[in-house]
């Protein structure tokens, strides 16, 4: 061999093993990556955000509103639908890019994330069917008034970010998740559903009051929909009462309308004639006792939604139209009688009816 060629080799040596342990470690590093890529799934797996992602991506309807369908990025992924891809809820679009749509999202569609200890994709329809035999879904016989006036989905469930709460209890956080999910298995939940294992995103009893009275608080509506007069003052009696005074000072231990009006699925709101509803009379003991350890049939009978003007509540309506009054009116009229008495007796008795060096009336010099 020409010793040339020998020592050229001699002189790569160096270079090749100063780039062979990083080349090394830099094809580990990809293999890694690439064994674990195939089982991670991008949300906007069709590259939605390519156009939604523009803040000005709007447009004005037939109605002259306008509808913004700007999409950050950032935020839905921080979100409890962050790793559901968009045609899971919004399966109606069958085309890229596609035209205007005006359907809406159906919450009971089956989505495609199947639960690492279920045999199906997973679904609201459980609880959708809680909720279509609630007061509040829409039935055949409704006028179109209370149809437009029921609320869907999306006017109690916005998609909320993940925030930190105080700590809840075990049995409580299970109840929750198995509204949607099956007790075998549960504690293998993935993010999809850790919300309700570590975090809350219910919202406070004050926000969740605002949010019943959106409705139950507009009186005309709620005449219009021929609701019974105690169900339209249901908002501001609620106020009046301890529960509603407490919530209204920042209290999350007192009872706000979810609290009596749902159990743990929290869809299940029934009129209170219905067997079912939590505050039928049959089941006001066990509705109670979720936060009164100690009751009897007694205590039930305590108005809830006191109303000093309800004549179905024969004791505050006595009290409030009688005793009260009587109160009120003895003790103005009375004081009134006693000056009057006093003033004429003084008069009788020779008193002047001019102050001087005093208040008292003095009797006139003789």
């Amino acid at each position: 061999m020409p010793p040339n060629v020998e020592n050229d080799d001699k002189e790569t040596d160096p270079v090749k093993q100063r780039y062979l342990l990083p080349a090394i470690i830099l094809l580990f590093i990809l293999g890694i990556a690439l064994s674990n890529s195939t089982n991670v799934e991008a949300a906007d797996q069709e590259n939605c955000l390519m156009c939604h992602k523009y803040p000005d991506l709007a447009l004005i309807d037939a109605d002259g509103h306008v509808k913004n369908f700007y999409i950050n990025e950032h935020i839905f992924l921080n979100s409890l639908h962050g790793q559901v891809a968009c045609r899971g809820c919004h399966s109606y679009i069958k085309k890229f890019p596609h035209d205007t749509e005006n359907q809406k999202v159906n919450c009971g569609n089956i989505c495609h994330i199947k639960p690492p200890w279920a045999e199906e994709n997973f679904s609201h329809k459980k609880i959708i069917g809680v909720f279509e035999s609630s007061i509040h879904a829409i039935k055949p016989g409704d006028s179109p008034l209370m149809k437009k006036s029921d609320p869907v989905c999306k006017y109690c469930h916005l998609n909320p970010l993940y925030k930190q709460v105080e700590t809840i209890d075990y049995s409580k956080t299970l109840a929750r998740c198995l509204n949607c999910h099956k007790r075998k298995g549960v504690t293998l939940a993935y993010r999809h559903i850790m919300h309700r294992l570590r975090r809350k995103t219910s919202r406070s009893s004050q926000e969740i009051v605002a949010l019943c009275a959106g409705c139950h608080g507009n009186v005309p509506l709620m005449k219009k929909l021929g609701l019974p007069e105690r169900a339209v003052t249901a908002v501001n009696t609620y106020k009046e009462s301890v529960h509603g005074q407490m919530v209204a000072l920042g209290s999350e231990k007192a009872a706000d309308c979810i609290n009596c009006h749902a159990s743990s699925l929290l869809h299940d709101i029934y009129k209170p004639d219905n067997p079912k509803s939590s505050v039928n009379e049959k089941n006001l003991q066990t509705t109670c006792k979720n936060c009164h350890k100690k009751i009897n049939k007694y205590f039930v009978k305590i108005a809830v939604h006191p109303s000093l003007e309800d004549p179905h509540n024969p004791f505050l309506f006595i009290l409030n139209n009688f005793v009260l009054r009587l109160i009120l009116y003895g003790t103005v009229f009375g004081l009134m009688g006693l000056l009057f008495m006093e003033t004429y007796r003084r008069k009788k008795d020779g008193a002047n009816m001019k102050l001087k060096s005093g208040t008292s009336w003095r009797k006139k010099k003789k």
